[in-house]
This record gives C-alpha cells, sequence and structure tokens, in this order.
C-alpha cells in the first residue's frame, strides 16, 4: 500500500483522483482529501431532491456525484475525506464486514486521541449516538474505492441549510427520523487540535497500522490526466445532474438498507421511462435495472415476471423482488 500526498480543495478533482488511481496505480492506495464547501451526492441519487439549490447557488457551494453510492453529505474545510483502493474478495464483497474493516483503523486512531469513536449501522462511525462520518463503496473490475467523511470542525449550520430534508414512509419502526443527530470530532477530542494537525496525525496512523513504506505526490502528468477526468466527467452537468426525469409516479421508501425512490413514466400501461434514487448500496449499475423494467407492464404480474429474472440484490442490495414490486406499485 502506498500513501497518496493530495493536496487540492477541489470536490472534483478529489474525486477524478480516486478514479484515476483505481485505473493506473496496481498499488493498494491510502489518501487524504479536503474539500471547498461542496456536497458529495451517491451514484444512486436524485441531486435535486438531495439538495438546496438556491442555498448551494446563492453560497457558490460546488455539487459532485460520488462513483459510490449512499447517501449526500457536505464537505467545507472543517470536514476531512480519506480513501483506500484495494483488490476486492469476498470479504470486501460483504458491505457490513467490508465497511467496518476499512473504517476500523480510523476509529482506532481516534480511540487513541480519546474519542469514543464506534462503528454503527450499515455505513456509519458515531460518538456516543451521534454521526461523524458516512462511508461508501465502489466496485470496478477486481478493484474496490472505500471512502469515508469524517466531521472534525465542519459548520453545522450550512451543512443544515444545503441539504433537503424529505417527509418518507419508513419500513423500519426503528427509524424515528430522516436526518440522524451529526457532531464535529474536534469538541470530543482529550487535547484541541487544528485539522492539519488531525490530518497529520490520522496519516502518520495510518501508514504505521498498514505497514506503508512508499509515499508519492502526483506528478504534471498525473495532475493533467486528473483534470482531464474531472472536466470530462465530475464538472458536466450530465453527470451531477443529468439523472433527473420528468416522471408521472413518484414513491421515496426507507428501509433498512437504504432509502429508496422511484420516478416513473407510465404510458397505456406501460412504463416508458424509470429513474431509481436512493442512498442504497448496490455492487452493479442501477441503469441495468432501470433499462429493463422500460417496456414492463406497470402491474403486479407482469413486474414480478420481469424481477423475477434479475438479481436485485446485485443492484439493491437488501431489496426483495416483492418489496421492489411493492414499491412500483405503492402496495
Amino acid at each position: 500500500m502506498i500513501y497518496v500526498i493530495n493536496n487540492s480543495n477541489s470536490c472534483f478533482f478529489n474525486h477524478a483522483a480516486e478514479e484515476y488511481l483505481m485505473n493506473k496505480f496496481d498499488d493498494e492506495i491510502f489518501m487524504l482529501w479536503v474539500n471547498k464547501p461542496s456536497i458529495l451526492i451517491g451514484r444512486n441519487q436524485n441531486t435535486l431532491s438531495e439538495i438546496n439549490y438556491d442555498y448551494i447557488t446563492d453560497n457558490k457551494i460546488d455539487i459532485v456525484r460520488r462513483l459510490s453510492g449512499g447517501g449526500a453529505v457536505y464537505n467545507d474545510l472543517g470536514n476531512m475525506n480519506f480513501s483506500f483502493i484495494t483488490y476486492r474478495n469476498e470479504e470486501n464483497r460483504q458491505v457490513k464486514n467490508g465497511f467496518e474493516k476499512f473504517a476500523l483503523p480510523v476509529i482506532n486512531a481516534l480511540q487513541s486521541l480519546g474519542v469514543n469513536a464506534i462503528f454503527t449501522g450499515r455505513n456509519d462511525i458515531t460518538i456516543d449516538g451521534k454521526k461523524f462520518s458516512g462511508n461508501a463503496q465502489y466496485f470496478q473490475k477486481d478493484k474496490l474505492l472505500h471512502h469515508g467523511t469524517l466531521l472534525f470542525d465542519c459548520d453545522m449550520t450550512r451543512l443544515s441549510s444545503a441539504l433537503k430534508s424529505k417527509a418518507l414512509k419508513f419500513k423500519d419502526k426503528g427509524i424515528k427520523s430522516v436526518g440522524g443527530r451529526v457532531t464535529n470530532i474536534l469538541p470530543h477530542l482529550r487535547e484541541a487540535m487544528t485539522l492539519e494537525e488531525f490530518r497529520e496525525y490520522l496519516k502518520n496512523y495510518i501508514i504505521d497500522a498498514h505497514n506503508i513504506e512508499r509515499v508519492i505526490e502526483f506528478n504534471e502528468n498525473d495532475i493533467e490526466e486528473i483534470e482531464k477526468i474531472s472536466k470530462e466527467r465530475f464538472e458536466t452537468w450530465e453527470w451531477n445532474y443529468g439523472k433527473c426525469p420528468v416522471y408521472t409516479y413518484e414513491n421515496s421508501v426507507k428501509y433498512p438498507s437504504g432509502l429508496i425512490e422511484y420516478n416513473l413514466n407510465v404510458e397505456e400501461s406501460i412504463i416508458t421511462d424509470i429513474s431509481i434514487y436512493g442512498d442504497f448500496f448496490g455492487e452493479r449499475n442501477i441503469k441495468e435495472l432501470e433499462s429493463a423494467l422500460i417496456g414492463v407492464k406497470h402491474n403486479k404480474d407482469e413486474l414480478e415476471n420481469c424481477l423475477n429474472k434479475i438479481e436485485i440484490d446485485k443492484y439493491i442490495k437488501g431489496l426483495t423482488v416483492k418489496e421492489l414490486v411493492g414499491d412500483l406499485l405503492e402496495i
């Protein structure tokens, strides 16, 4: 494993850097990075339903869609992000165990600073029940990208204003509200430190934990290639907003495995267009599932006949055919 120095504060560059490292490096990677004010949208989410558009426009907050699934998160210069890029194996394919495996060294580092951090739920790290870190993963061929965000000294007022809350139906009776309580790491430290001091501490802790002996910095060619990826994908309207069609049927459901939103156009009982959004996780591209449903009659028998031929769990982890059909028909 190598440690990659990345001092960019651009959310577009930083996500492009992850893609570049996955495709161009054979080594396993660890990287820390900080974004200026921005919102990171999950791969499968409807951007416009996650953000307060007027607020983020007025406050010049960038929007970027991640490669990974999961929910929308707010970043600013009081926020730390970490990335692990490794080779996938059967352990890493198991969402909970795989997530906890990569979160554990971060948790251990925080505990060494006196912070009572624990891994909870499907992908969160919390302090005394309050969330300060969300984690997400992206699979590509034989590679796995695991990344997470750490609220260190984030502006909570801007965080609350930038992200939109939505009323949902909850299938998990234990869930009481859409947004969980959140906290910054800084107030929980045994001794106060700056974000840069925390970054240096975390870097050294992970380097020791993984016996990392090689540290590199992007050269001019790397930067040129990353900026090309950034401009061609992560800075484009098509990537960040393009998955937002007009629809005539809408349903939003919160399962223990994640939020799922369905937007459909139905003409003469036939599904002519469909978009499935959410902070769910899945190994395969949700567009494949959407394409399979176009042209299918919008009724129970036809939907079941279509979906029984598909491994739904590969697209939306933990969801069954029965639940998906029920959501598409709101039954």
